[in-house]
């Protein structure tokens, strides 16, 4: 056999059991990354950075297996954090939070490694395979803290100059100019995600210390988070200073990565001073590689191999399935109103809006008028609308609480007030008033999620509700809403008298449906 014959040979049998044992795990996780990877081709979202750090991650974990050269063997040790981090990821798949899985795939990952390298050698692989960890999805956790720091950082900057102007929530209102809402896409969290995995490369890259990477990161987040509050506070001063005239705002995202660029520069410069330390240019050589790996024989290698890739093969056959069947199209709900007080209008929309719900399984929807609201040969003055979207069980694509499924779109409206309306058994729901972008009408709603007999007007919440369902009889889940439409009446309190009229029958209605 030639040279190059036995090298490929002992590459192979190197590397082989690393492919078992994430194959087998693969198969478990394989659609939680397919989810995150998804998030990768959204480019107008914070993720879009993920197929490069991909590659970036796949040239690191070269880099360090030629200046390592693992052995691989069997540290049994490390099967308690794999088997625990299975087990949160099994969780996640039960109770239905897809966040619960994404977090653990990265430490799955590790973990893996840990089992057939040991604590000596894979800490060479954190770094590189945890670079990942900035294009999970999971992220978005911090785009609301995030928004609200922004207003307030503004809120600050603003007060500098002789602009009037009021901060209501994440809506900033320059008096007799506009109004400029601090939305999720201006929360900063795409220069956060892309400082962060910056930092992590240039600190892989240039430094030896870990006191050093730590700085250097700390840095590098706040420069990020700088970049975004000056964003923000350009556009909406130009926005005054031009009379919403400036194309920064139809350009907001160009103009926002200008500014993150040129914060590049102050934080390079921050990390070339940081390489030039003594304690950075100290050349004490490392230890060997040889006091961290252990000479292991093929069977216990391949006793580890098995152990390993049976654990995540064994979860997925106990674990029930979590796709379930998707109706093609929803069911109609047959729910039922006082036809004596509202007439029915023959459309699904309030002014063009309605709410976005991702494959209900039960819809009811009606947009009608209140009969005794019209007078002589007028129409009616106001347009009334009641939807309930519900999902008979929580499965993946179709659970009531989801990155699909939004009480508005977006890019069509924008709210102007919030406001609480309170039904008459005491439930709170949570009130918003919209001013459509292109028409400029208004519609004024009130919404509540209705989880297995609980109520919730914020998403986290219902979220936990979804998991304390799978301990209930009921598994039930509706995002229940209500809306008034008029040219010359007060919103709110037409929503609130909807409210108090059309809720009880509805909720008992859809009670009787669940609980049969």
């Amino acid at each position: 056999m030639t040279f190059e014959g036995i090298r490929f040979r002992n590459l192979i049998q190197s590397v082989f059991p690393f492919f078992v044992v994430f194959g087998a795990l693969f198969l478990l996780i394989w659609p939680t990354v397919e989810g995150i990877v998804s998030r990768w081709f959204k480019f107008d979202e914070s993720y879009s950075h993920g197929l490069l750090l991909l590659l970036v991650s796949a040239v690191l974990i070269v880099r360090t297996v030629k200046r390592e050269a693992p052995t691989p063997g069997f540290y049994p040790l490390w099967l308690v954090p794999f088997a625990l981090a299975l087990i949160a990821y099994g969780l996640g798949d039960i109770l239905r939070v897809q966040a619960l899985q994404q977090l653990m795939v990265i430490p799955l990952f590790l973990g893996a490694l840990a089992i057939l390298l040991g604590w000596g050698q894979v800490k060479a692989f954190i770094l590189p395979v945890g670079l990942l960890f900035f294009t999970v999805p999971i992220w978005d956790f911090l785009s609301w803290p995030l928004q609200l720091i922004t207003v307030e950082i503004d809120q600050l900057l603003l007060g500098l100059f002789d602009i009037e102007f009021e901060v209501e929530g994440v809506f900033v209102y320059l008096i007799g100019v506009g109004a400029f809402e601090v939305a999720h896409g201006c929360s900063g969290l795409r220069y956060l995600l892309v400082g962060q995995s910056l930092a992590s490369l240039y600190g892989e890259l240039n430094f030896r210390r870990l006191q050093s990477r730590v700085l250097f990161f700390l840095i590098a987040v706040l420069f990020a988070l700088m970049a975004n509050w000056i964003r923000v506070f350009v556009i909406i001063y130009m926005g005054y200073e031009t009379d919403m005239q400036t194309s920064l705002i139809e350009d907001h995202d160009s103009f926002g990565w200008w500014v993150f660029a040129a914060t590049l520069v102050p934080l390079f410069f921050i990390g070339r001073k940081l390489e030039m330390t003594k304690a950075e240019q100290d050349t004490t050589p490392e230890p060997v590689r040889s006091a961290y790996a252990t000479k292991s024989s093929r069977h216990t290698i391949w006793t580890g191999v098995l152990v390993t890739s049976v654990l995540p093969i064994l979860l997925l056959v106990i674990l029930p399935s979590s796709s379930g069947e998707i109706k093609p199209s929803p069911d109609s709900f047959e729910l039922s109103l006082n036809t004596e007080r509202y007439g029915p209008l023959f459309e699904n929309r309030l002014n063009g809006w309605k709410p976005q719900v991702r494959n209900p399984d039960l819809v009811y929807v009606q947009t009608m008028y209140d009969i005794g609201s019209v007078t002589g040969s007028s129409g009616p003055a106001q347009r009334l609308y009641v939807g309930v979207y519900s999902y008979e069980y929580q499965r993946h694509r179709a659970e009531l609480i989801q990155y699909f499924n939004r009480i508005y779109d977006g890019d069509e409206w924008l709210p102007e007030r919030f406001f609480e309306v309170i039904s008459p058994s005491g439930v709170r729901l949570q009130g918003v008033t919209l001013r459509s972008m292109s028409s400029r009408e208004h519609v004024h709603l009130a919404y509540g999620y209705y989880v297995a007999g609980l109520w919730e007007t914020d998403q986290w919440r219902a979220k936990f509700a979804q998991i304390l369902s799978f301990f209930s009889p009921r598994t039930d889940a509706s995002l229940i809403i209500f809306g008034a439409a008029c040219d010359d009446c007060d919103g709110e309190s037409a929503v609130q008298e909807l409210v108090s009229d059309v809720m009880p029958p509805i909720v008992s209605q859809v009670d009787g449906h669940f609980q049969e």
